[in-house]
């Protein structure tokens, strides 16, 4: 993982739940279309242009620019253990 991609990741820990979900939203979509006009900007994601991409897609286009070594950082248990990767809480057994 770069610096910058480590600090950024610092950044947005540090903001609130509200604020982490409108980065995301607004991330997804800069992702799928490119950067929003100043128009879309200030509208919730559910209002703003459909992409016709599937989930997978979009998560392939996140993903393609990074080597395999950052890729097999990445959890591989999705949201099974979301509560470890956003709290800190201990990991469940299956």
């Amino acid at each position: 993982m770069s610096k910058q991609l480590s600090e950024l990741i610092q950044a947005a820990e540090q903001l609130t739940p509200e604020e982490q979900l409108r980065l995301i939203a607004h991330l997804a979509q800069n992702m799928s279309t490119g950067s929003p006009s100043s128009q879309e900007h200030n509208q919730p994601a559910s209002q703003t242009t459909k992409t016709g991409k599937s989930i997978w897609q979009i998560a392939e286009d996140f993903t393609k620019d990074l080597s395999q070594e950052e890729l097999s950082k990445l959890p591989t248990d999705g949201a099974e253990q979301h509560d470890h990767y956003i709290y800190g809480t201990p990991k469940r057994t299956s």
